[in-house]
């Protein structure tokens, strides 16, 4: 269909036999909360550790984080990928930003201010037209917290010396299409004229100039407010400010006509759209670094194509199996004995009422009339339920029956339904429940992982260019994977076996549930918060050090000049020392970073702290 979104990556058919090692990286952070931002803030740190020490070598005394051109993420990525271009365009030092960072993780300071400014209306004052709910609470809570009041044009740097990114992108998902909504900007001038690229998709999009005025606060909300803990960000409306208002918002957007019918007229002539969670339609962040390097490959613009595409990703492949939930015993009451139940109250309390009166009974009478309401907030739940059951609406969601059954089929099935057990109908309605949640924050998505994963990798575009950094590479999780071989390129060396104890921190970090907050009160979540910032700093070291290996392989053919070999086998050694120290103390950076970044209140963490993982428990683990 000529409006769909043309897969720009299946027409590039453009390889690349040729790189300059550790030169131009791009990094995709996905999602997950703050376990997501943590890990992602321990991949940065290790990046920024590692300098390129080689006398002869150009890039001498550089880190290899200053090498990094592209920033793409999703959901709890944003956090940290927003704060970081921010305050590296700033001019910012890196332990300026890691301290901001480490801060705004620890504990659920965040959460109380968010819920603050939800309950007080007097910080929706200055921004009246933005919708008042948990969102947009967390929306101001950013802005004010976080970032100052910064907007998308404050990341551009071009006086900043110190700066290295060239474009960044905090993936959202539109409710328009349904695709992935890049919230992105170019930091410094591009000589070309880049068609592609855009503040949105191929569909619907703003232009850049509005969209730079956007706050930051903003697109961190739209790129992370997970689906059933928010609600949707609603563009023009939520995006006001004193500097931009719903006018110029509607004005700069288009939205391209996809099937012409007049409820998509009207909707377009509304000029209005939800936003969510980037991680609906892709959670590594992934498809946005596939896309911005296929417009370098097609020379759409005048930045260089990659030479490294490393992916972190705190998410996995692995599901917990559905278990069927268990049948409750009891009583089987249908829906017709709740009724003759509740008439039986409802003539009860009249009596009682009637007996209070006749007998002077204050008490009585107050008593029983408390009961009288019941048998009506009974029947009046009875309608709304069948009235929702019987109308349609033009919502998309919603229950809306009559879309897909004919009146008498819906007749049917509330008339069977009604002399079914309450204790059956329950179990009914949380094994769907249970299915269609699992189906939400598991299979969908890591059904799009796989997809995504498959056509990184699986392309010849992306050889030797490609390298996945994974929460769960040296987990206990992921040991079969690792013994038999299975990991993307190669078998692990045994040098590169990780130790008991990195182990205990890995799982301990991949334990984490997702959530936009950590309890400073529990030294539990304290702990875990360390964990995931050291599991990103050695599993990073790990896969690059596995990533040299790949390069220096002949046998994969060598993709680079053989003036670089030298590099490679000086940062090699480098991150080898490193992996040998992580394998005695796992906290060894994160305690370096905390103590000499000065971060207050910083306690430093040693493995005794850490309990081993309950759900390993037992395991037989060799030191």
């Amino acid at each position: 269909m000529a409006n769909t979104i043309p897969d720009t990556l299946a027409e590039n058919k453009l390889e690349v036999n040729y790189i300059k090692p550790f030169e131009n990286i791009a990094l995709a952070f996905s999602g997950g909360g703050f376990r997501a931002a943590s890990f992602a803030l321990g991949v940065l740190s290790y990046l920024n550790k590692v300098t390129f020490d080689d006398n002869t070598d150009g890039l001498h005394g550089q880190t290899l984080l200053q090498q990094v051109r592209y920033l793409s993420s999703a959901s709890g990525g944003t956090i940290t990928t927003t704060l970081y271009a921010l305050y590296n365009a700033q001019g910012k030092t890196f332990a300026q930003f890691y301290t901001k960072l480490s801060a705004g993780l620890n504990g659920d300071d965040l959460l109380r201010q968010s819920l603050e400014i939800l309950a007080d209306k007097k910080h929706w004052k200055k921004r009246p037209q933005k919708t008042r709910n948990i969102i947009n609470s967390f929306a101001l809570a950013y802005d004010q917290y976080l970032f100052d009041g910064s907007t998308l044009e404050s990341l551009l740097h071009g006086a900043s010396p110190t700066a290295h990114l060239q474009e960044v992108c905090f993936n959202a998902t539109e409710f328009y299409t349904g695709q992935s909504f890049r919230q992105n900007i170019k930091l410094v001038p591009d000589a070309e004229t880049d068609e592609r690229f855009k503040y949105g998709n191929e569909v619907i999009y703003v232009d850049s100039a509005v969209a730079g005025k956007i706050k930051l606060g903003d697109v961190l909300a739209a790129s992370s407010c997970f689906p059933a803990g928010f609600e949707p960000i609603i563009y023009p409306n939520d995006y006001t400010h004193q500097h931009l208002n719903i006018h110029d918002l509607k004005n700069a957007l288009s939205l391209v006509p996809q099937t012409g019918d007049k409820e998509e007229a009207e909707f377009i002539q509304h000029k209005q759209f939800g936003l969510m969670d980037g991680g609906i339609t892709d959670n590594q962040g992934l498809q946005s670094m596939m896309e911005a390097d296929g417009r370098r490959l097609d020379k759409k613009t005048s930045f260089p194509y990659f030479e490294l595409m490393l992916v972190n990703d705190v998410g996995s492949h692995y599901i917990h199996p559905y278990v069927l939930p268990k049948i409750s015993k009891g009583y089987e009451l249908n829906l017709w004995g709740v009724f003759y139940i509740t008439l039986a109250i409802l003539l009860a309390a009249l009596t009682g009422v009637w007996y209070g009166i006749s007998h002077h009974s204050t008490s009585w009478v107050i008593a029983s009339a408390l009961f009288i309401p019941v048998p009506f907030i009974w029947v009046s739940g009875v309608l709304y339920v069948r009235q929702q059951l019987f109308s349609v609406s033009k919502a998309s969601a919603g229950m809306d029956l009559k879309r897909n059954f004919t009146e008498q089929i819906i007749h049917i099935l509330v008339s069977f339904f009604s002399k079914t057990s309450l204790s059956l109908l329950i179990h009914m309605l949380n094994t769907r429940a249970q299915s269609v949640l699992m189906l939400n924050t598991s299979i969908f998505l890591k059904r799009i992982r796989q997809l995504l994963y498959d056509k990184f990798y699986g392309s010849t575009q992306w050889n030797n260019r490609g390298k996945g950094n994974h929460l769960y590479d040296l987990s206990f999780s992921n040991d079969i994977n690792r013994s038999q071989g299975n990991s993307q390129y190669m078998t692990t060396p045994s040098s590169l076996n990780p130790s008991t104890d990195m182990q205990i921190v890995a799982q301990t970090a991949y334990n984490m549930g997702t959530t936009l907050w950590f309890d400073k009160k529990s030294a539990e979540q304290q702990h875990t918060e360390a964990c995931l910032v050291a599991c990103g700093q050695f599993t990073t070291c790990y896969n690059l050090i596995e990533y040299i290996d790949r390069l220096l392989d002949k046998n994969t053919g060598t993709p680079y000049d053989d003036k670089y070999e030298n590099r490679l086998l000086k940062l090699k050694a480098q991150m080898t020392t490193d992996y040998e120290h992580f394998k005695t103390d796992p906290f060894f950076l994160y305690n370096t970073s905390g103590t000499g970044y000065q971060i207050p209140n910083f306690k430093p963490i040693k493995m005794i702290d850490i309990p081993f993982p309950k759900n390993w428990k037992g395991k037989k683990v060799n030191n």
